[in-house]
Parts: C-alpha cells; sequence; structure tokens
C-alpha cells in the first residue's frame, strides 16, 4: 500500500513538472516580406489564458528585412489598445518572439517562443526579383513563461 502511493505521488510531481507554463497563446501568426521590397511586417493575435481575456489583442510591426533569415528585428512592436508589447529577435538559428505585458510598477509577465530556422523560407515570386521571404510554420503556438 505504501509502495503503491509512494508512486502516485512520484508520478503526479512528475507530471506537475512536466507541465509548461503558457502565459500567452498565439493566434494567426504571420511574418512576412513584401516582394520588390525590403520592408516586412509581423502580425499576430497574443491572448492569455487563464484569465477573461479571451480575444486578446491584435499585435503588429513593421522593419526592413535582411540579415541572416530576412526578417527584421523588433523591439517594442505593439498590440493596442493593450499594454501588451513584443519583440522578435533573428540570430542564425531562427526567431525568437517575445510577449509581455506589464503587471505591475516594477514587474511583467513575459513569454518566449523559438521559431526554428525551417519554418522561415525564400517563397519564389512570378518574377527573380519578387522572391520574399516568409514564416511557413504553425499559425497558433504558445509563449512559455520567461524569468527575466
Amino acid at each position: 500500500m505504501k509502495l503503491s502511493l509512494l508512486f502516485q505521488a512520484a508520478v503526479a510531481s512528475a507530471a506537475a513538472i512536466a507541465k509548461r507554463d503558457v502565459v500567452f497563446k498565439i493566434r494567426d501568426f504571420s511574418a512576412t516580406c513584401v516582394p520588390h521590397s525590403a520592408l516586412c511586417f509581423y502580425s499576430f493575435n497574443m491572448f492569455q489564458p487563464g484569465t477573461m481575456d479571451t480575444l486578446g489583442y491584435d499585435c503588429a510591426a513593421s522593419g526592413v528585412g535582411g540579415g541572416v533569415i530576412g526578417l527584421p528585428e523588433v523591439k517594442q512592436g505593439t498590440c493596442p489598445p493593450s499594454s501588451r508589447t513584443f519583440d522578435a529577435i533573428p540570430s542564425e538559428d531562427g526567431l525568437t518572439l517575445i510577449g509581455r505585458v506589464q503587471v505591475s510598477r516594477l514587474s511583467y509577465t513575459t513569454g518566449s517562443y523559438f521559431i526554428p530556422k525551417d519554418h522561415i523560407q525564400v517563397i519564389k515570386g512570378v518574377t527573380p526579383t519578387g522572391d520574399y521571404t516568409a514564416y511557413v510554420g504553425p499559425k497558433d503556438f504558445d509563449l512559455e513563461r520567461l524569468d527575466i
């Protein structure tokens, strides 16, 4: 009997550790550059599960593409009319999306998601100069807690 209870406690403890701490859910994520241009756009909806926020807020930012993966770096992208912001940080391995909301004067709830480089591709345009960079991965994903 004691062994069975210990086993059940160990399984429950392992399940709690394995559970991800999702702070934001992203819906309809898009990152794409304009053909024949260096201008790129990020857009998505970000909502916070476990709160009364069920519709989320539409987030957007633009920038000049290029660099290691073709998509631009964005700092403090906005999600009006909320106080939520986001960063898109490209690297040689892909792109990190960070979302945050201020919860008090000195603290923020922050989450992140890493987009691997193979989810960002150059799409062939109808003309040789019409090629453009775009995100081709899942449209919906979770931002997990980032302690900073």
